[in-house]
């Protein structure tokens, strides 16, 4: 879905703000987790895909093994 210059920047706003938030929760984003906010800045997926994507990757992680 195209989008335009200035939905970008704002999507870019949005996913630093993510990361930012992370971090002062004294985390970081993984990247499986930035590659899936990347597309939504690159406008590949919309919001609503970039929450389903976020829980399913959350979800796989915390069942993964140590």
């Amino acid at each position: 879905m195209p989008i335009s210059d200035e939905e970008r920047a704002q999507r870019a706003d949005d996913a630093q703000r993510i990361r930012h938030s992370t971090q002062l929760e004294g985390g970081r984003t993984s990247d499986a987790a930035r590659a899936i906010q990347d597309k939504y800045v690159r406008g590949e997926i919309d919001a609503e895909e970039l929450m389903r994507q976020t829980i399913a990757l959350d979800s796989d992680q915390d069942g993964a093994s140590p």
